[in-house]
């Protein structure tokens, strides 16, 4: 086996989507059309590899360009839930020093997450474990919608219902001008806890981008009284709902609108044949009050196995200063 890499382009951009729409792993964040989105939105320098066999493609790697003072490297493509590289089940594990043997000619460090630890098991490079994250997804052939329903609580339950009983109605978003709805909730929970509030020509482009059948943009209503909303991503080739952005009414005391969304998304996704709903990227942490909302609505953590890179010796060295400054601090 003699591996090769080579920069996506024009000539090559077809191969990617075949490999991506083919591969078990692959997602629709590894879709050209979401490095669009990113590429217009954020004005971000991509870099998305082919990785060859001889001539044929045995992976994909999306990357953006970053600098770190004098060094250049490769970091995980940011605003997405799945950043993994995908590598077929051909590719030789104890040949990846030799794969990123061929970035190292292009940067100082490269920022890997993958789904098989036996890869990062054989780098030799100086390398670091990033956080410990992953991808928290329901299995619904596993956990069916009335298996979840006997194992919420009381409360939980109760919670649910008090919107159907009080005339709370789902109303799935069909005009892009209704978007606007959604943002306004959408960035007063964000700005609420404290998070980056994307911007609402993102989410228009993504209504622009995706078709309707790959998109879900859902609010809870009565009457004028809006709740909150979800926007899902829908990938019915692999039968995969992404729930990747949450609104809420934050003015409505008592209420729980995240709980129904969620049960309502669960709902749809299996009366639609869907058969996994993915709840976004989480740290491993039992504790974390979104850890446990995402576990009580049967979600599984998905261990994402997450390295730092460094082929630069000086780097490597000044990396690993700065992390003894930190621990001793």
């Amino acid at each position: 086996m003699v591996y090769s890499i080579e920069l996506l382009s024009g000539g090559n951009a077809h191969q990617w989507q075949e490999y991506n729409t083919h591969s078990n792993e692959g997602t629709l964040f590894h879709d050209l059309r979401w490095k669009e989105i990113l590429e217009k939105e954020f004005d971000l320098k991509t870099k998305y590899y082919l990785v060859r066999d001889g001539r044929e493609v045995v992976g994909i790697c999306p990357f953006i360009s970053q600098s770190v003072g004098f060094y250049q490297g490769l970091k995980n493509i940011p605003y997405s839930e799945y950043t993994n590289v995908i590598l077929n089940d051909s590719f030789d594990a104890g040949q990846i020093d030799h794969l990123l043997s061929l970035f190292a000619t292009e940067c100082s460090f490269l920022c890997i997450d993958t789904y098989n630890p036996d890869i990062l098991n054989n780098i030799t490079y100086s390398n670091f474990p990033g956080e410990n994250s992953g991808n928290m997804v329901l299995n619904l052939k596993q956990k069916p919608p009335e298996k979840i329903w006997d194992t919420l609580s009381k409360k939980t339950a109760k919670s649910i219902r008090r919107f159907d009983k009080e005339g709370f109605e789902i109303h799935e978003l069909s005009r892009r001008s209704d978007i606007k709805q959604f943002y306004r909730y959408y960035a007063k929970n964000v700005a609420h806890i404290k998070g980056e509030i994307l911007p609402l020509t993102f989410f228009e482009r993504i209504w622009d981008v995706f078709s309707p059948n790959e998109l879900r943009v859902t609010i809870l209503v009565k009457d004028a009284l809006c709740a909150g909303g979800a926007l899902a991503l829908l990938d019915p080739i692999r039968k995969t709902v992404y729930y990747e952005y949450l609104a809420l009414n934050r003015d409505l005391p008592h209420y729980t609108p995240d709980h129904y969304l969620s049960w309502d998304l669960i709902k749809w996704a299996w009366d639609n044949d869907y058969e996994k709903v993915s709840f976004g990227r989480q740290r491993l942490d039992p504790d974390n009050p979104r850890f446990q909302i995402k576990a009580k609505f049967g979600a599984e953590h998905i261990p994402i196995h997450s390295r730092l890179v460094i082929f630069s010796k000086a780097m490597s060295t000044l990396y690993r200063l700065r992390r003894t400054l930190l621990r001793s601090s």
